[in-house]
């Protein structure tokens, strides 16, 4: 149905039109004169499309609309004795009335038009009895009205019918993203382990055998998530909710990525890849990288699919349109099985693949030229393609770009590693003093998270639920450098977790990285997670080059070291960190194994008394005494240490020293001495290491 407001400009232009052909009645029959006084009839129209525009109740419109033309044609036709007129115009006036789908307007006025025409046959009997086609129009105008409120119903019906289907598509449309949403999770995750277990063995000292079946793993979970990506890429161009983001970005080094990415695709077949790159082509340019980057990934893949012998030929040229911007013109030629002329127009078509019989060995979901060709509809750009059967095809893309630096790329082919060069990938650096924690409820995913820290000699520690991480950072025994929190978790996802956790009293709560570990690869969930207060993400399966580039990002720079150090190097220059010239606060960062917010509340919320009781508490030489109790096996003076121990580290907030000598205390008050034995040792190692810790902070010693 038309909208409102055009509805109401179809009237006033048909009422106009009635008191223009009055006008012109008047003045071939009755004379100037009275064809003015007509005229008189476009004011009552003037005063209605006033009106119209400025009361936005769009019944009180249409009452003031039939009311005002039942009264104004009734006018005209008295003026000028053309009574039989006037069932022709209100019906006319029905039938614009039925484009506003009204049925209570429609019928309102069809009534009060009746009543009007009845009233001019009783009170003007003599004009009437002259015109016997009076009765006759009146009667087609009552049968006419009730034709019109018929099929004013049925259109109704039919938009009410078609409100519903389109609630329906709405919801279906939702559950498809839902779906989505769920299967890039439910794909990823086992995906996550998968890939990064195959990325673990190729750091062992394994054979060439066993490496090739690491390379076929990884090389199929490759194929794998670039489907799944396809369909979601395809998911939301299709929803409306692809969107681009542009960014300066460097031409050679984008150039570089993708024929990397296309050499490793085409290293199993006998084909050559062709470069032809014009020197010229500013070297920043400004655009959305990501997309130009996938528009040629996608248009050389499909190359290499269909191509078993000869060559791919990339030749992109550059022409300028102004001072600011210009185009790319990207064309990849290859030497494959080409494509028939009834083909080419079922090229772009979603989940299309030509010839499936023929094509059924190539993988993929033939969605890859769809989103092409969504993509370059997307920047304004052009896209064709020319083929022969049998020959090869050509495909021609026009790309709009802004310009950031006009100085020439002088782009070089071979300049970009490939990745059969580099079978493993080498971390940029170590951080064995910096401590992460990775909150994921699957097993094998903190087993996988772990070993790739392990890489970079990172302690991890883990927690299986949003709650578990809650109660760690709320308790701060351990000052997490990082926290990795996976995004869908049972009973409280991860961003309500994040959320959680920046409500906390303090500011380590606050301030601790948070990055998502998000299997979810729907285009959106990146600001949600921002919002939800976390730092950065990274997508799962874990990349090893990109988790060093989120620790590098994140990870505090003191604690970061060449990785060609051995620990004893590395040690030495831990010790040589001065603490007199920092200050309480970021002494507090520092301390590990402590409930520091325990233990300046039971200070009176003093820091400098909190630092005294620490001072205090480092010079404790009860550890010997411990030591020399368990040796006699004195159980009685034993207990009594172990309770002084508990107290004291109570009050600093050593939970974890505090627990174990309460049962250490209560184990020797009952003379466990097994009890003892096998716990002793925790015991000792966590009270030597605390006092040790605060030994080096406050006295510079181990």
């Amino acid at each position: 149905m038309l909208p409102y407001k055009n509805n109401v400009r179809i009237f006033i232009i048909e009422f106009a039109c009635v008191v223009f052909l009055q006008m012109f009645y008047a003045f071939t029959t009755e004379g100037i004169e009275t064809g003015f006084m007509m005229a008189l009839g476009l004011v009552p129209g003037m005063i209605l499309a006033v009106l119209a525009w400025m009361i936005k109740n769009e019944a009180v419109v249409l009452r003031l609309i039939y009311s005002i033309t039942i009264i104004t044609f009734f006018f005209l036709a008295q003026s000028t004795g053309t009574y039989a007129s006037l069932p022709l115009m209100y019906l006319a006036v029905a039938v614009t009335l039925c484009l506003f789908i009204n049925m209570r307007i429609l019928i309102e006025y069809s009534t009060a038009a009746i009543l009007m025409l009845v009233g001019v046959c009783l009170f003007h009997r003599e004009i009437i009895a002259a015109d016997n086609m009076y009765i006759i129009y009146i009667m087609l105008y009552a049968f006419a009205s009730v034709a019109l409120v018929f099929i004013a119903s049925g259109v109704r019906q039919y938009q009410k019918d078609m409100e519903e289907k389109n609630e329906i598509a709405k919801d279906a449309l939702e559950a498809k993203g839902n779906f989505l949403a769920n299967m890039s999770h439910e794909i990823r995750t086992p995906m996550n382990a998968i890939y990064g277990m195959a990325e673990l063995l190729e750091t062992q000292n394994l054979g060439v055998k066993e490496k090739g079946y690491i390379a076929v793993i990884k090389r199929s979970s490759d194929n794998l998530l670039s489907i799944i990506n396809e369909i979601l890429d395809f998911s939301k161009v299709d929803s409306g909710k692809m969107t681009l983001t542009p960014d300066s970005y460097d031409f050679n080094t984008m150039i570089q990525d993708v024929v990397t990415i296309i050499r490793f695709r085409m290293r199993e077949k006998n084909i050559e890849l062709i470069q032809e790159i014009d020197k010229n082509i500013p070297k920043v340019l400004y655009g959305d990288s990501i997309r130009v980057r996938q528009i040629l990934i996608n248009l050389l893949n499909n190359a290499v699919k269909f191509t078993n012998r000869g060559s791919i030929t990339l030749r992109i040229n550059w022409v300028m349109n102004s001072n600011l911007d210009g185009s790319l013109y990207i064309d990849v030629e290859d030497t494959g099985i080409g494509i028939s002329e009834e083909n080419l127009a079922k090229l772009f078509t979603a989940f299309g693949q030509l010839n499936t019989k023929k094509n059924r060995n190539v993988e993929g979901t033939g969605l890859g030229l769809a989103i092409v060709k969504n993509l370059v509809d997307l920047m304004r750009g052009k896209i064709q393609v020319h083929s022969v059967l049998n020959a090869g095809s050509c495909f021609e893309v026009q790309i709009p770009q802004g310009i950031t630096d006009h100085n020439p790329c002088n782009y070089e082919p071979g300049n970009g590693t490939t990745l059969e060069e580099s079978e493993q990938y080498n971390v940029s650096f170590c951080a064995p003093g910096a401590k992460v924690l990775v909150v994921d409820d699957n097993k094998v995913n903190r087993v996988v998270a772990g070993e790739l820290l392990a890489l970079f000699r990172i302690e991890a520690h883990f927690a299986e639920s949003g709650q578990e991480a809650i109660d760690k950072v709320d308790k701060q025994l351990v000052n997490y450098d990082i926290i990795f929190m996976d995004h869908m978790m049972p009973y409280m996802d991860g961003v309500e977790a994040t959320k959680q956790i920046r409500k906390l009293a303090g500011d380590y709560a606050k301030s601790v990285p948070i990055i998502a570990l998000t299997a979810n690869a729907i285009k959106g969930v990146e600001a949600q997670f921002l919002t939800a207060g976390m730092n950065d993400f990274l997508a799962k399966p874990i990349d090893v080059a990109l988790l060093d580039e989120i620790l590098v990002r994140w990870l505090p720079a003191d604690k970061r070291y060449s990785p060609d150090l051995t620990m004893e190097e590395i040690a030495a220059k831990q010790a040589n960190i001065d603490y007199s010239k920092m200050s309480p606060e970021e002494i507090i960062k520092h301390l590990d194994g402590l409930d520091t917010k325990e233990g300046i509340k039971n200070c009176a919320g003093s820091i400098s008394v909190y630092f005294d009781l620490l001072r205090a508490y480092a010079t404790s030489n009860m550890v010997n005494l411990l030591q020399m109790h368990f040796e006699q096996e004195d159980m009685q003076n034993y207990a009594l240490t172990a309770h002084s121990i508990k107290g004291a580290s109570k009050n600093i907030g050593a939970t974890e020293v505090a627990e174990l000598a309460y049962m250490l205390e209560r184990a020797g008050n009952r003379g466990d001495i097994e009890f003892i034995w096998d716990n002793h040792e925790a015991f000792y190692d966590a009270y030597r290491g605390m006092i040790m810790q605060l030994k080096k902070i406050f006295f510079s010693e181990f």
